[in-house]
């Protein structure tokens, strides 16, 4: 269900143990057939089963390390609790894991937010960003700031990243990318205060809160 933060994170870290899981077999399995079978056969089969474990520790090795998938999606667990428990009125909505290719511009949107004040696009971290990453996060998110604002004309769109966890070196208050310009919150505790504040303004987004709602409900049902 999309309507869960953190769900596209858990199925990466799903598909990547079952590919390691399926080539250390493979490779295992092969290399106990060469070791029974003909001398003849014996060397390549070892070739082959060491080729099928050098791959499944390439898998386990490159891209994403599952333990920082666990913590994103551990991140964008604890983001979505805290912006739901600061959203309670029915101008307000929140949709998780957004990557509808007419919005979502790179990747996915970790939630999408609905409140009298407009709509945020916001994306989370479980720590610091290295310092060669942190241009393309605020790409990212200004591409799909743009990607709302094309989806919902004529309502303000804000950009934020938020960290999980405490950071020891405190963001900026905002970061600027071409001509938008992206907040930053250092912990959840201070997203939920400025959510709350937004709740409590003035204006009727209902029917923005509907349709944010039921994107949602549209994700999950994919």
């Amino acid at each position: 269900m999309k309507q869960n933060p953190g769900e596209w994170l858990r199925s990466q870290i799903l598909h990547r143990n079952l590919e390691v899981a399926l080539w250390t077999t493979a490779g295992t399995a092969w290399l106990g057939g060469a070791v029974l079978g003909q001398w003849f056969g014996l060397i390549a089969a070892l070739l082959l089963g060491a080729a099928f474990l050098g791959k499944a520790l390439y898998v386990e090795k490159s891209g994403w390390r599952v333990p920082d998938m666990r913590k994103g999606a551990r991140a964008e667990e604890t983001i979505g609790q805290a912006i739901e428990y600061a959203l309670t009125r029915d101008t307000c909505a929140v949709a998780h894991h957004v990557e509808d290719e007419d919005i979502a511009r790179i990747g996915d949107i970790d939630h999408l937010v609905v409140t009298p004040d407009g709509l945020w696009v916001i994306e989370t971290k479980h720590g610091r960003v290295p310092k060669s990453e942190f241009p393309e996060t605020l790409r990212r998110i200004a591409a799909n700031v743009e990607g709302v604002r094309e989806w919902a004309p004529g309502v303000r769109v804000t950009g934020c990243l938020v960290f999980a966890n405490k950071q020891r070196r405190r963001p900026k208050p905002a970061y600027k990318h071409g001509k938008e310009t992206i907040r930053a919150f250092a912990d959840r505790t201070a997203l939920m205060r400025e959510l709350r504040k937004k709740a409590r303004e003035t204006g009727d987004s209902r029917r923005l809160a509907r349709r944010v709602w039921e994107l949602g409900k549209l994700e999950a049902a994919d």
